[in-house]
C-alpha cells in the first residue's frame, strides 16, 4: 500500500487537482456545466477552484500526497454549508456564462441535485474523490476515504455518506468494504449534448466513534 500524507489544497494545486475532481464524475460535470462547448466544465472548475467559498474551492479539498506529488483528492461538506455554497455557485455561474447560458446552467444544476443531493442535517457528504490513474490500485482511495471520514468525525457529525454512479461498480465495492451500505437508489436519466447523469446510489456509514456531547 502506498504511503501517503494529506494536506489542505492550495490555489497552486489547480492544474493537478482539477483533472482529478473532474474524473470523479465527468459525464455529470459535462451535463451540468457544459452549455455550448465540451471544455466548459473543466474551465469552470479551474476558475472556481482558485476562488473562495464554493463547494469547488481549494478550501474544501484535501490532497493526498505520494512521492511529493498530488495523487488523490477529495472533499467533505455538511448541511451547514448548503446555503453559502448555493450562493457561491450562483455567483460563479453568473460570472462565467452569458445571461441565457447561466439560466440554462442553473436549471441543469438543479436537475442534477435531484439525483446527487446536498447533505441533510447531521450528515457529512464525501465528494469529488479522484485518484491519479498512474497510482490506482495502490490503496490510495481507501486511505483517502479514511482521512475524510476522520474529518467528518472531527465535525462531530454522526453519519457519513456519499453518492456513487451505477456505472462505477468498482468504487461501490470499495465503499461496501469500508462499511457503507445502500440507503437509496436515485434514477438519473438526464442527458444533454455534452453529458449525462446516470442512476446513482446514495450510501451511508454511521460513525459510532463520532464525538458525543458532554453529559
Amino acid at each position: 500500500m502506498e504511503t501517503l500524507s494529506f494536506r489542505p489544497c492550495e490555489p497552486a494545486d489547480v492544474e493537478k487537482a482539477v483533472p482529478l475532481i473532474y474524473s470523479s464524475g465527468p459525464a455529470a460535470f459535462d451535463f451540468a456545466l457544459c452549455d455550448s462547448a465540451a471544455d466548459q466544465a473543466r474551465d469552470f472548475l479551474r476558475g472556481a477552484f482558485v476562488r473562495d467559498g464554493s463547494e469547488f474551492s481549494y478550501q474544501q479539498h484535501t490532497a493526498a500526497i505520494a512521492d511529493g506529488e498530488l495523487v488523490g483528492i477529495g472533499a467533505v461538506r455538511s448541511a451547514a454549508q448548503n446555503l453559502r455554497f448555493t450562493g457561491a455557485a450562483l455567483a460563479r455561474i453568473l460570472a462565467f456564462y452569458s445571461p441565457l447560458a447561466a439560466v440554462r446552467t442553473l436549471v441543469r444544476g438543479l436537475r442534477t441535485e435531484g439525483v446527487i443531493k446536498p447533505p441533510a442535517a447531521g450528515v457529512g457528504i464525501i465528494y469529488h474523490l479522484g485518484v491519479d490513474p498512474e497510482y490506482r490500485g495502490r490503496g490510495i482511495g481507501r486511505q483517502l476515504v479514511a482521512e475524510l471520514l476522520q474529518q467528518i468525525r472531527q465535525r462531530q457529525l454522526p453519519l457519513a455518506a456519499l453518492d456513487v454512479a451505477a456505472t462505477n461498480p468498482r468504487a461501490r465495492a470499495l465503499y461496501e468494504q469500508l462499511g457503507f451500505s445502500t440507503h437509496t437508489s436515485r434514477r438519473g436519466g438526464l442527458e444533454s449534448a455534452f453529458g449525462q447523469v446516470v442512476d446513482h446510489t446514495y450510501m451511508e456509514l454511521p460513525l459510532q466513534s463520532a464525538a458525543q456531547p458532554a453529559s
